[in-house]
């Protein structure tokens, strides 16, 4: 429903104040409407059709005369007008629904809150509906003059072109005629047009029209046999379209260079434009169709489905490690592995199926004369997707798909609203996979982080955090891993768990200890080390006096260790977060709020942790090279939290390049692996003084 238009509403004489109160309802539940009265018997029109109305609001009168010639007179000129019936006792005006009342009201139903919600949500589905009416005139309007404008041009086009149906004409325009020497256009009803194909190439024409999705896209040479007998070098297109509702097949015919001499040039040439056509309608990573040619493929089978009963499944690939994966292979290497996955899913799929790739980068299946069996039978198939072994995939990753999917059926609308619904399944299917594998890999989890616990074999890994103005510290961000055999286990694969089964705080225990040994170890008066905690420390009754005993052990100055919080960690507890935070900084702990941003108010929270450092959410970082408004909100949220006093840190950072914007925004601090990764010691490498000494003069 369009709310900004505005309504034409005819209400009739005699409402006893009622019309002031129904518009008033209306405009409050943000109904723009402009009422009129009217005497209740027949449309205000000086002339019929002059005026435009949207909506009649009508008053039953006693008898009921006015409301029956109001409502024939609607039927006998055709005018869709929605009409609504206010009586007292609606049972008896029933008969008015068969002369086209749209619904009855009751007044008494009408004076309680309830009825008057439904009065406003009646209204708004009659409006809607005749909005939808007027755009299918529209359509239907829009169509006439399309078939008008293309039987002119069909009329007038020097391209022979016919229509089939069961192969036979159904139409030839006059070069169609011309070109194989009908006289008429009646002559070509009852003639095949394979009859007007040399035998020798029949089945060459024939297996090319019944390719369901190549139509439009390659050319089919074949020889033309004229009335008269004589042959000419042909090229064939072909389109599947629909005439008064049934599936046809149109035809377009063209001279091969017109000479049969030719045959050795005109089969060159109709091989290089085949060869253009395929390059054209590829996707240049993958090989496969792009998406302008892809969705013509799936309206193509949407056609099928409707108008012949073929029906075809739609399914679609995901994975949410690709863009990892970019930034480890670079630009040189991320194509090459782009076609392994397409090699590889083409050697999963029927050999009819036709795969793309969108725009988005997700992959797409399209597989024609298929049942639910044959589409949950690929679904499962390509659920292993990931398995396949790709020479490319950089070591110690791994990539998973997620699969969804949508049958192409006769109510299919358009190729839009079928990657919608596969979307929509592809959500259902992983949550469903993600609760089923969950347990499992939570459970084996947390067996292996209970054992590294134990076995005190956890990984403490450091990142720096580059300072972008004058400070003389060096800042670390001290991150956990858990070493297996053939990999390293990241926290994001764990942490949820450990938070669930309360090995959070444990886990906080462990990284602190270490932590602070490392700080020992290093005797750098400088060094300052940025601590997680986990979500179970925040609510923890027994971890302050646990560390305050473990500083005064390690004889430790808590001066050189932030520790940090992440923003949706407070948000879940905020009065108990809040009190173990004021606890933290009497402790002499600086802190520091990670993820943050994301909340609708996004000063309030770094005020009430009383942080020194934020380190902004990532989502707030991306697109800030290309689109103006990130970068503006990105300068915006770092102003204001310097006017409270706190660093800004710039997580996540992977292109060098936005570094000079960060500068620009005033960001104190960047994290990222374009300036150096997480590793297992401390090294602020890539600032290492150097002594210039200079050389005497000669």
């Amino acid at each position: 429903m369009n709310t900004n238009a505005a309504y034409n509403i005819l209400i009739n004489h005699g409402t006893h104040g009622l019309e002031a109160n129904l518009i008033s309802l209306l405009r409050r539940a943000g109904i723009t409407c402009n009422p009129r009265e009217f005497d209740g018997k027949q449309l205000p029109d000086d002339v019929p059709g002059g005026e435009s109305h949207d909506l009649i609001l009508l008053l039953a009168d006693p008898l009921g005369q006015r409301c029956e010639a109001l409502l024939r007179q609607l039927q006998s000129s055709r005018r869709d007008i929605p009409c609504l019936l206010i009586c007292k006792t609606p049972a008896r005006w029933l008969p008015m629904l068969s002369l086209g009342a749209a619904g009855l009201l009751s007044e008494a139903q009408l004076e309680s809150a309830a009825g008057q919600v439904q009065f406003v949500y009646q209204v708004r589905r009659e409006l809607e509906q005749l909005q939808q009416r007027r755009k299918c005139r529209r359509s239907a309007s829009t169509v006439r003059e399309l078939n008008q404008r293309l039987q002119a041009f069909m009329e007038n086009t020097g391209d022979a072109v016919a229509c089939l149906q069961d192969g036979f004409h159904q139409y030839a325009n006059p070069a169609w005629l011309r070109f194989f020497g009908f006289a008429a256009v009646r002559e070509t009803h009852t003639v095949s047009f394979l009859d007007l194909v040399a035998e020798n190439d029949v089945e060459n024409v024939r297996a090319f029209i019944r390719g369901p999705f190549r139509a439009g896209h390659q050319r089919c040479e074949f020889t033309a046999i004229r009335r008269d007998g004589q042959e000419i070098l042909a090229t064939l297109d072909s389109a599947s379209i629909s005439i008064n509702g049934e599936q046809s097949l149109q035809l377009t015919v063209q001279n091969a260079h017109g000479h049969a001499a030719l045959s050795n040039a005109a089969l060159s040439n109709a091989a290089l434009s085949n060869a253009v056509h395929d390059a054209v309608s590829r996707d240049l990573q993958t090989g496969l169709l792009n998406e302008e040619h892809l969705l013509r493929s799936i309206n193509q089978a949407i056609s099928s489905a409707v108008y012949q009963s073929r029906f075809s499944a739609l399914l679609i690939l995901s994975s949410r490690q690709l863009p990892e994966i970019a930034v480890a292979l670079g630009k040189t290497d991320m194509p090459l592995f782009l076609r392994d996955i397409a090699s590889a899913l083409a050697s999963r799929c029927p050999l009819q199926s036709v795969l793309g790739r969108l725009d988005c980068g997700d992959f797409v299946v399209l597989m024609p004369d298929a049942d639910t069996e044959n589409c949950k039978a690929l679904m499962h198939t390509l659920d292993g997707l990931g398995s396949t072994q790709l020479t490319l995939l950089p070591t110690g990753s791994s990539i998973q798909f997620s699969v969804g999917a949508a049958m192409i059926t006769d109510e299919a609308t358009d190729a839009d609203t079928l990657l919608i619904r596969a979307r929509q399944h592809q959500a259902v299917r992983q949550h469903q996979l993600s609760r089923n594998e969950g347990l499992s890999q939570s459970s084996a989890m947390l067996e292996l982080l209970r054992q590294s616990l134990q076995d005190e074999n956890l990984l403490l890994v450091y990142q720096p955090t580059v300072c972008l103005r004058a400070d003389a510290r060096e800042y670390f961000e001290v991150r956990v891993r858990i070493p297996m055999a053939d990999r390293l286990v990241y926290p994001a694969e764990f942490l949820d768990a450990a938070n669930q089964h309360g090995l959070g705080e444990r886990l906080d225990r462990y990284v602190l200890t270490h932590a602070m040994r490392a700080i020992r170890h290093q005797a750098n008066e400088r060094l300052r080390l940025t601590i997680n905690l986990t979500a179970n420390s925040l609510l923890s009754q027994t971890l302050l006096a646990w560390l305050t005993a473990e500083l005064q052990r390690q004889h430790q100055n808590p001066r050189q260790i932030i520790l940090q919080v992440s923003e949706a960690d407070f948000l879940s507890a905020p009065e108990q977060a809040r009190v173990f935070c004021a606890q933290l900084r009497a402790l002499g702990f600086e802190l520091s709020l990670t993820h943050a941003g994301r909340s609708l108010d996004p000063f309030r929270i770094p005020g009430e942790v009383q942080a020194e450092f934020v380190k902004l959410d990532r989502s707030l970082l991306q697109n800030i090279d290309v689109d103006t408004r990130h970068r503006e909100r990105l300068y915006e949220i770092v102003s204001a939290l310097h006017g409270l006093g706190i660093r800004v840190i710039a997580p996540m950072v992977e292109d060098i390049k936005l570094l000079p914007m960060l500068w620009q925004a005033k960001v104190n601090f960047v994290q990222g692996n374009c300036l150096q990764q997480a590793v297992d010691h401390m090294d602020f490498g890539m600032f290492n003084e150097e002594e210039l000494s200079q050389l005497p003069a000669d």
